[in-house]
């Protein structure tokens, strides 16, 4: 019999492992900006963007004793972009390895080995946790500015540099929508108040430019607004009129869709986000932000990944395709092991301009 020596500590092995771990759930990443591991994972550093402008011209009459009339055909604009870089690692020090594990016996008979085993595969979950919160923070981003500013840190909190992407040309920004005055309920339960408007125009300046708009995704505090607004409730009780369900169901942990809405005959499902995360300083963060509103639909974008060069135990550079890439470095003087997860990711639209978005669309 022929027995296999797997070094689980070489990055293959950890590539094949982390891709077994239970997902952190996602919501907008999922939703929004799905990936094709086989065409948006690249195996360089920058990744390519393709973009459509859309096509909504009609077709010609013409007259019998002509030919067809060419038409053009609908063309696309590629981009190389600089994804951005998020790396993070777990150190392990030996007084760690002598120390009682989490949910573990008093009296477990666990050899410091063994547990080192099992801190890495703990590791290697919370490290991949931790980059989910980051793409879900920065699918919104993308989602709410059109673009997104990615900071990326140091060690020393002051030294930092932002990158920034962006998917409009010029200053003026084709997918921000400006409310003329921040949302207010109606004068009484028969009258719908500005916001109702609002979104109508949002959705229209989605369907103008042949965009799909089906979801209505709103920060915590507007949704909290929406729930109250008196014209809402008189319409759920109207039955003369169709203007939609309101059936709050919880999606994610951090996610709940009130139900679909009639805005000017089209509906909108509504989804309600609530959740924040712990920045690097500690600060909760909310994924959207506060007063915020976005008319899109699904598969608007497409999560792009960049290759991962980094030097591993051999002492070689290697470079690697993923939307996770482990690595595992470790030294005798001081006996420390470093465990590291790399992502390169990029969200970028299929379309230009596929979502609508309202910032602080609430009075203070």
């Amino acid at each position: 019999m022929t027995f296999c020596n797997v070094n689980i500590y070489e990055t293959i092995y950890m590539l094949a492992a982390i891709e077994e771990l239970t997902p952190e759930p996602t919501f907008f990443k999922r939703r929004y900006f799905p990936t094709d591991l086989a065409l948006d994972v690249f195996g360089t550093s920058k990744v390519l963007a393709d973009y459509k402008e859309g096509n909504r011209k009609a077709a010609p009459f013409v007259l019998p004793r002509v030919d067809a009339l060419p038409v053009g055909r609908g063309g696309f604009s590629t981009f190389e972009l600089e994804p951005g870089n998020i790396a993070i690692s777990k150190l392990l020090t030996i007084d760690q390895l002598h120390q009682r594990g989490f949910g573990e016996s008093i009296l477990s008979n666990v050899t410091p080995e063994q547990r080192a085993r099992q801190l890495l595969m703990g590791d290697l979950s919370d490290l991949s946790a931790r980059i989910s919160r980051r793409e879900e923070w920065l699918a919104c981003e993308t989602m709410l500015k059109n673009g997104c500013v990615m900071r990326h840190q140091t060690s020393d909190p002051s030294v930092y540099e932002d990158i920034s992407a962006k998917f409009y040309d010029g200053s003026n920004k084709p997918a921000k929508f400006t409310p003329a005055a921040k949302w207010t309920h109606g004068k009484d339960e028969h009258t719908p108040g500005n916001w109702y408007w609002d979104v109508i125009q949002m959705v229209k300046m989605l369907t103008q430019r042949g965009r799909a708009a089906t979801d209505l995704v709103v920060s915590n505090d507007v949704g909290n607004f929406l729930m109250e607004d008196p014209w809402i409730q008189y319409m759920m009780d109207n039955r003369r009129a169709d203007y939609g369900a309101i059936n709050p169901q919880e999606l994610t942990p951090y996610v709940t869709s009130l139900g679909r809405f009639n805005f000017g005959g089209r509906k909108l499902e509504i989804f309600v986000n609530d959740g924040t995360f712990q920045d690097e300083t500690g600060t909760e963060t909310p994924f959207l932000a506060s007063g915020s509103a976005i008319v899109t639909a699904p598969d608007c974008g497409k999560g792009l990944y960049g290759a991962v060069t980094q030097k591993e135990m051999d002492n070689q550079w290697h470079t690697h395709a993923g939307t996770r890439v482990p690595n595992y470095l470790s030294t005798v003087k001081p006996p420390v092991d470093e465990t590291t997860v790399s992502c390169r990711p990029l969200f970028v639209p299929k379309t230009l301009n596929p979502w609508t978005a309202a910032e602080k669309v609430l009075a203070a």
